[in-house]
């Protein structure tokens, strides 16, 4: 492990290929009984994709909507 310096992180040249992801748990219920979001962000662009999620979801239905609508 090494010590020192924090670094920034490379800036991406196109769009697509460096995206962060992250959920936000814990909200109030919505429609369908969906209580969280899916945060993407791509680095880039700065383009912004939410979705809405039932906690308890399992990855094909979180992977499934993230390639049809994102990628």
């Amino acid at each position: 492990m090494s010590y020192g310096l924090y670094t920034p992180l490379p800036i991406p040249k196109e769009p697509q290929v460096n995206i962060s992801m992250n959920f936000i748990l814990g909200l109030p219920k919505l429609r369908k009984e969906r209580d969280s979001i899916f945060v993407i962000v791509d680095r880039f662009s700065k383009m912004t994709h939410l979705m809405s999620y039932h906690k308890t979801n399992d990855v094909m239905n979180i992977v499934d909507p993230f390639f049809r609508d994102v990628v």
